[in-house]
């Protein structure tokens, strides 16, 4: 009786490590730290011709739907930039911050109008192939949304972030509109 406890336990035991084993192996492949040495040189090749003067800040491999892509975080004169590359060196996406002055006329107005009192947290230009959009943390009152625009100034996505609760987490209501 006490073996057959012992053997269960054990067998209950086997398969919460193997379990924790998969999640640690499955978490493996996403984001990854790595150095800007390890990066593949066609990577390093082209964003070195395309950014000459900026300076690598982070660097990180992650692998999404089996395909292995680097991002580069870089800084160049005031302006930060995220380039996620793929394997070859060619560039994926750019997201690179914009002040809200440099905005199209089109997003800037939208803004004002969605958001009269907002103050804008942060502004960001995404390039991704041809697609360009705008995406902005704005502070209005309490809330505070994170917002994206296309170039005509369309809002593409609305999260709103509740305020932090007592126990200091924050809830977030996402609207998309297409």
């Amino acid at each position: 009786m006490k073996e057959s406890r012992f053997s269960m336990l054990a067998n209950v035991a086997l398969v919460l490590v193997l379990l924790i084993c998969a999640t640690v192996v499955a978490g493996a492949q996403g984001e990854q730290k790595i150095k800007a040495k390890n990066l593949p040189a066609a990577v390093t090749a082209a964003f070195q011709k395309a950014y000459p003067n900026a300076k690598i800040k982070g660097t990180s491999k992650e692998v999404e739907n089996g395909k292995t892509m680097y991002e580069v975080e870089s800084v160049d004169g005031k302006m930060n930039r995220d380039l996620l590359y793929n394997e070859d060196g060619t560039c994926a996406e750019i997201e690179e911050t914009v002040p809200v002055k440099a905005l199209p006329s089109e997003v800037s107005d939208a803004l004002k109008k969605n958001f009269p009192k907002g103050k804008v947290m942060k502004s960001e230009k995404l390039t991704k192939g041809e697609t360009i959009q705008y995406e902005m943390v704005i502070k209005s009152g309490k809330e505070q949304h994170e917002v994206v625009f296309d170039t005509k100034g369309t809002i593409v996505k609305d999260t709103k972030k509740a305020p932090k609760t007592k126990e200091g987490k924050e809830e977030k209501e996402e609207n998309e509109k297409d």
